[in-house]
This record gives C-alpha cells, sequence and structure tokens, in this order.
C-alpha cells in the first residue's frame, strides 16, 4: 500500500513577510527551532524505517528551505526505495546549491512567486538553476489584480528555460465574492490554461476521497488528520500502524476551495490532468 503525508511542521517563520500570510509575523526562535529539528528528526526516522511507500507533501508553517535539517532530511528521504516522491512548497528565497545532492527522479519543488518580496529578474534566477540541474518543479503564483503585470512577465521569461517548460499555476483569489471579471478571467485563462479549475469551490460533501483512506495531513507530532481543513483526530501515526487509522466517514464540509483537498476527489480524476505529478502540480 501507498500513502501520501501532507506534513505540516511545528515552526513557524518566513523570510517573506507577505501581509496575508499568519506565519510572516513570527521572528525565528531558537528554541522553536531546536524543537522543529526534533520533530522533523522523528518524522524521517520513522520513515527510514517504515515498510509502506509513502509519497510526502512538505506543507510549512512559512519557508523550511533556509534550514539545514531539512535540506539534508529531504535529500536523505529521496535516497530512501519506500519514498517514491517528495514535494515540497517554497518560495525559493535561500541558497539552492544543495538540491544537487538530492535523487533528482523523486524531488519536485512547489515554488511560490511572491513579487511584492522578491525581484522578477532575482526569481526567475532560481528558475533558470533548477531548470539547468534538472530538477522538477511547477511555478505558481495568487492571482490578484495588482500582480497582474508581474505574472505576465514572468509567464513570458519563463520561455527562456532550456530544457523544461514548467506548468505555471494560478491560484484564485476567493476571499472576496465576485472578485474577478470575465476579462480577468480570460487574461489569467492565457497564463494558467487550468486557471477554471481552481477558480471552482466543489462540493465535497458526500463525495469520495481519498482523504482518510490513502492521504492523510500530519501534523509535526505525528496526529492525522483527513486534510488541513478536516481537524478532527484519526490517530497518530507514530503509535498506530497506519492501516489502522483510516477513516471511513466522509467529508463533513459542503465545499474544498483549495488544490490540496480537491484533487483528492475521486470523482474529478485530476490524475489524468496533472500527469506527471498530482501532489508536484505538474503537467
Amino acid at each position: 500500500m501507498e500513502y501520501t503525508l501532507y506534513y505540516r511542521n511545528y515552526l513557524r517563520y518566513c523570510n517573506y513577510k507577505c501581509s496575508y500570510c499568519p506565519f510572516s509575523k513570527y521572528t525565528l526562535n531558537k528554541d522553536d527551532l531546536e524543537k522543529d529539528k526534533i520533530y522533523f528528526r522523528k518524522f524521517t526516522d520513522f520513515l527510514k524505517k517504515s515498510t509502506d511507500k509513502f509519497r510526502i507533501f512538505l506543507a510549512p508553517r512559512g519557508e523550511i528551505l533556509n534550514f539545514d535539517h531539512y535540506k539534508s532530511g529531504i535529500s536523505m528521504l529521496s535516497k530512501l526505495d519506500n519514498i517514491t516522491e517528495i514535494v515540497v512548497q517554497t518560495n525559493l528565497g535561500g541558497n539552492l546549491k544543495w538540491l544537487k545532492n538530492v535523487n533528482k527522479d523523486k524531488v519536485i519543488l512547489w515554488t511560490t512567486y511572491h513579487p511584492d518580496e522578491t525581484k522578477l529578474e532575482d526569481f526567475f534566477e532560481k528558475l533558470v538553476f533548477l531548470d539547468r540541474e534538472n530538477i522538477k518543479f511547477s511555478v505558481g503564483t495568487v492571482g490578484v489584480h495588482e500582480n497582474f503585470d508581474m505574472i505576465f512577465s514572468l509567464k513570458e521569461k519563463m520561455n527562456l528555460l532550456k530544457n523544461t517548460r514548467p506548468y505555471f499555476w494560478v491560484n484564485a483569489y476567493k476571499d472576496e465574492k465576485n472578485y474577478y471579471s470575465e476579462k480577468d478571467i480570460e487574461f489569467l485563462c492565457n497564463i494558467d490554461h487550468l486557471f477554471e479549475v481552481n477558480l471552482e469551490n466543489y462540493k465535497s460533501k458526500g463525495c469520495e476521497c481519498r482523504t482518510g483512506e490513502s492521504v492523510f495531513w500530519m501534523e509535526y507530532n505525528g496526529i492525522l488528520h483527513r486534510c488541513w481543513q478536516d481537524r478532527k483526530n484519526l490517530g497518530n501515526i507514530f503509535k498506530e500502524n497506519i492501516a489502522d487509522i483510516k477513516a471511513s466517514d466522509g467529508c463533513r464540509y459542503s465545499r474544498c476551495t483549495c488544490y490540496i483537498g480537491y484533487t483528492n476527489i475521486k470523482g474529478l480524476n485530476l490524475g489524468k490532468v496533472y500527469k506527471k505529478s498530482l501532489l508536484g502540480r505538474m503537467l
């Protein structure tokens, strides 16, 4: 059996200061950093000893690729036979040379462009490095009005990459009702031909979903939930056999709004769209 784990770390910290992000408000605390190292080491040790196969998605409370314990941990995990894929959310704000040491067949970076936090040329230079080193990655951003010009510019520059044409996804901004005009939607669909897929909020209550079956949202302390939205405690992966933790009840929520949630709804069959990696958002 193969399982997917979305791992949410202990540390709350980001090198970027985006106004909409709660993790940007935290300062780096040495005690918290040491605790985070211990929790992540426990997770990697568990995976090293497990006989089950896993796909791992690291969904940090901020940015983690500036810390050595994640770099070494990801590199080690990528070389384990029972780990089939490791996807990491990152803003690419740190040094990327360590990626030369990973198993490039397994590691995927889910990279996010923040126009308010980094210059276009600096971000694109990071993409050039990933392209040159044959690191698998997708590129994305939040589709807010004030970023439209920079989104277009990045999409154009990505045509200059020599080895690959990574998928450029745009996350729909859903905090305001009727935020997009028809013209806005047309513009964003020209950037991301799947934008309207992300724009929709999907009916989830009563739908068959892989969460709670083969997909789990995991807290740093081992506690498992169905997904990021459903906080019901299903058990602890460090104390119980994951095969016994499966949830039999379906989704309790009426709508699913986030990519890492709705892609697990079985009826949507999005694995046929994201053929290279549903987890890594690669076409």
